[in-house]
Order: C-alpha cells, then sequence, then structure tokens
C-alpha cells in the first residue's frame, strides 16, 4: 500500500530537503485517487526500513473527511502530515504521487514522494536532484522544482527513476 511518508531534517519529516521541495503542490487532478479508494490505504504500517538514526516503528494512514493523513512517531518527536495521493500517469510500475501540501510540520513546503505497493510492502522514493534519471531530466532552482517539470518528469521517467535507485523507505502492508 501506498503511503509515504518521510523537524526538517531528513529522518524525521520524511526527507524534507531541498530536492522533493517544489513551487506549487504537485497533483494530477485526473487521476487523484478517489474517495472509496483511499480506503484501501488506510492502516498502519510496519517500518521496515527508513532513512536515519531514529526509525519509527510505525506510519498510520488516517482519512477523515475525505482527506488522507499520515502520522508517526520518533523519540520527542510526532509527526502528522495530510496528503494528496494520484497516480502517475503512464506508469507502468503502478506508481503514485504522494503530495504534501505546505503545513506547520513541514515549514510550509511542497513536498513530493514516489511511492509503489507490490503484495506486502509499499515502498517510497525521494527524487534527489543527484540521482539517476533526475539529474539528467529535473533540475531545482533555489531549491525547488517547479509543480509542472515534476509532473512531466514523473510522467516520462517516474517508471525508469524507481528502478534506476533504491527507495528510501519501506513500509510492511497491514493488509499481507
Amino acid at each position: 500500500m501506498i503511503v509515504f511518508i518521510r523537524r526538517t531534517a531528513v529522518a524525521s519529516c520524511l526527507l524534507l530537503v531541498a530536492s522533493c521541495v517544489t513551487d506549487e503542490l504537485v497533483v494530477y487532478k485526473d487521476s487523484v485517487v478517489s474517495k472509496e479508494a483511499k480506503k484501501a490505504f488506510v492502516g498502519v504500517y510496519q517500518v521496515t526500513d527508513w532513512p536515519g538514526n531514529e526509525k519509527p516503528e510505525s506510519v498510520s494512514v488516517t482519512e477523515k473527511e475525505g482527506k488522507l493523513r499520515f502520522s508517526y512517531s520518533v523519540p520527542n518527536k510526532k509527526s502528522d502530515f495530510r496528503f494528496v495521493l494520484s497516480k502517475i500517469p503512464n506508469s507502468k510500475k503502478d506508481l503514485y504521487l504522494l503530495s504534501i501540501p505546505g503545513q506547520e510540520a513541514t515549514n510550509q513546503a511542497n513536498m513530493f514522494l514516489i511511492g509503489r505497493t507490490v503484495k506486502e510492502n509499499t515502498y517510497i522514493w525521494v527524487v534527489f536532484s543527484t540521482l539517476a534519471v533526475a539529474k539528467d531530466h529535473l533540475s531545482f532552482q533555489n531549491g525547488k522544482a517547479k509543480a509542472e517539470d515534476v509532473k512531466q518528469f514523473l510522467a516520462m521517467h517516474g517508471d525508469d527513476f524507481v528502478m534506476a535507485n533504491d527507495p528510501e523507505v519501506t513500509l510492511k502492508n497491514p493488509k499481507s
């Protein structure tokens, strides 16, 4: 199942770094996951892999009033984020775009992550500008990428990106 997701430090804010920040919220409006389909993503995910030294035991995904949220805790910090989930067009790997709108926990930055569910696991990638595929097709100016550029990059190169790079987060799906 898909979800996320990664203080403004790399590990505790699901990798809030300049490389996944955009000027506007990135969403494929035509493929936003429907209210009914969101229910499949709700649950408590066991954390298998997580960047940094402080790994939470689990990530909880909830849906309230049609909006998805994920939360997790590490010592002395609880994080809670709302997010929009949409399918990435043209993806043969069934990739999702996890879009985290600017909110207090992200220092008002819009963020994006790539997610993929394969049987019992959900994998999450952060698009660093120095990683394979991204470095050739996506640029960040003043620490941010343009939302339209990200949408085009993911639609054209998302599958290649996840094949060329390891995910930063692995979550064990609650229904497996």
